[in-house]
């Protein structure tokens, strides 16, 4: 699985532990600040409405350039 996603985010960048992933994107998913996409329903596909990130892939991310922008997460 984390060759799948150095595959699609890039050798290098440091992938978040299942429990920190599964924390972010909990939170998005929980929608407190009314922002969260996902008009097909699909979680492939739900997206951040702030910054248009697709949230699989920006929760993966355990850089310190990654954060939610509204401080969430």
């Amino acid at each position: 699985m984390r060759l799948f996603w150095q595959l699609i985010i890039g050798k290098g960048v440091k992938l978040a532990s299942e429990d920190l992933y599964k924390k972010r994107i909990n939170i998005c998913r929980e929608d407190k600040c009314g922002v969260y996409k996902n008009p097909m329903k699909l979680r492939l596909i739900e997206r951040c409405g702030d910054c248009g990130c697709i949230l699989k892939v920006k929760n993966r991310i355990d850089e310190s350039y990654i954060e939610c922008p509204r401080n969430w997460w």
